[in-house]
């Protein structure tokens, strides 16, 4: 695959998928990629290596390819590939962060070869079962008609492919960290994330699995945030 830029006719710029920048709250439906690239870079930048070794370790993936949807800036794709030497797609209907996704890529030597659609996750630009991993982290609360996400998710995964979507702030160490340095910009910062981004309960998501008729899919909340998994 060669780096590349998709765009998806019906793309609209993404609800805000991750924290809203420093001192600023987004309005809904808008977001502002620059100020997002720059947490995901400096705050949360220890996020990404931390969930990819540990969706590594449960998928036992060793070869084959990655779909981060709702990728942002691929931050997660990026620490995957990084780690695996997967290849790698990433998709996110924003410009912005397709943009971003662009630079981060080709910043880094990976082995593996990226490509970057530009799409929504309720269709996924990619055929059936062509991807052996898909990963996503903070985007999942805005997706809307969760059971065609998921039904798309599972669409592309090859036979014993592995997905792992959700979101958090890693260990109870990690999210200290984050929520001081976070807060030292606004001290109210941790409480306008509560306002501005969805929360759902493990129901919500249960209940989508099950419209979506996807087989063994577990939904788990802790200590490091809410995740959704299953195997093709």
């Amino acid at each position: 695959m060669q780096a590349c830029t998709t765009p998806c006719a019906d793309s609209k710029p993404e609800a805000f998928s991750g924290p809203e920048n420093l001192g600023k709250q987004p309005r809904a439906n808008t977001m502002d990629a620059h100020s997002y690239h720059a947490i995901a870079t400096g705050p949360f930048a220890p996020l990404y290596p931390y969930y990819a070794g540990q969706i590594l370790a449960k998928a036992g993936v060793t070869s084959g390819c990655c779909l981060d949807v709702g990728c942002g800036g691929g931050y997660l794709g990026l620490a995957v590939a990084e780690m695996s030497g997967l290849d790698l797609y990433l998709l996110d209907q924003s410009a912005e962060m397709v943009a971003i996704a662009q630079t981060n890529v080709s910043e880094r030597a990976l082995s593996g070869s990226v490509e970057i659609m530009q799409g929504v996750v309720q269709a996924i630009p990619l055929p059936e079962q062509s991807v052996d991993l898909v990963v996503s982290r903070g985007s999942i609360p805005f997706w809307d008609n969760l059971p065609t996400a998921f039904s798309e998710i599972h669409r592309v995964l090859k036979p014993g492919g592995y997905a792992c979507v959700g979101g958090g702030l890693g260990t109870a160490e990690m999210r200290e960290a984050i929520l001081r340095e976070m807060r030292s910009h606004d001290p109210q910062w941790h409480a306008k994330q509560r306002h501005s981004i969805p929360h759902h309960d493990e129901s919500h998501y249960a209940d989508a699995l099950r419209a979506a008729a996807i087989p063994g899919a577990t939904v788990t909340r802790g200590e490091t945030g809410t995740w959704i998994e299953f195997r093709k």
